[in-house]
């Protein structure tokens, strides 16, 4: 082996090995993040508005998450929705929250392993909320946002709505002792 093939070899396997810990680090850091106490965890949650939550869903999802296809689904207007969102201060809520719930998942794990499937969808679902605010902010400066918000605000509340269904299902299948606590908070 000739000197210079030596060296490439020796750079590539120290690269290797510092991408590997600081992958491992990252994991450590999260993990760490969101294993604190579970009270922490739940005071973070901001307060929302959960009968305008559940109003704004249920007109377009069944409770247990469906999408409703009857003669009497998606009758709110913009301005209702928009209203009972709280306009930009409760998406904003929403999205600050989702970051909770991803942790409330996160939380059980550390004693039931199959909440990790759970805080992923949560992760995904938590991606799709922004992603809805980031076309109510360009159909906002588009002079647009009227027309748009029954498309995208009243989705992303029912997807608020549907995550927040899942922790509780998370909660009660892994027999957590919060449970009921929970169920008042979201």
């Amino acid at each position: 082996m000739n000197p210079h093939t030596a060296i490439f070899l020796i750079v590539i396997t120290l690269f290797i090995g510092v991408a590997v810990g600081l992958g491992v680090f990252s994991i450590v850091q999260m993990r760490r993040k969101s294993a604190g106490r579970w009270e922490d965890i739940v005071k973070r949650l901001k307060p929302i508005d959960r009968e305008s939550i559940e109003e704004i869903a249920f007109d377009i999802i069944t409770p247990s998450g469906e999408r409703r296809t009857d003669d009497e689904s998606a009758t709110l207007d913009a301005a209702q929705i928009w209203s009972l969102i709280g306009e930009w201060k409760g998406l904003e809520t929403l999205k600050h929250n989702c970051s909770v719930l991803i942790d409330l998942a996160f939380y059980v794990q550390q004693w039931y392993p199959e909440a990790l499937a759970v805080a992923e969808q949560l992760r995904l679902s938590a991606r799709e909320i922004e992603w809805h605010v980031s076309r109510l902010k360009t159909a906002q400066a588009n002079g647009k946002l009227e027309t748009v918000i029954p498309m995208y605000a009243q989705k992303a509340v029912a997807t608020y709505y549907v995550m927040t269904r899942r922790v509780l299902a998370l909660y009660e299948q892994g027999n957590v002792t919060m449970l009921a606590e929970l169920q008042h908070t979201l």
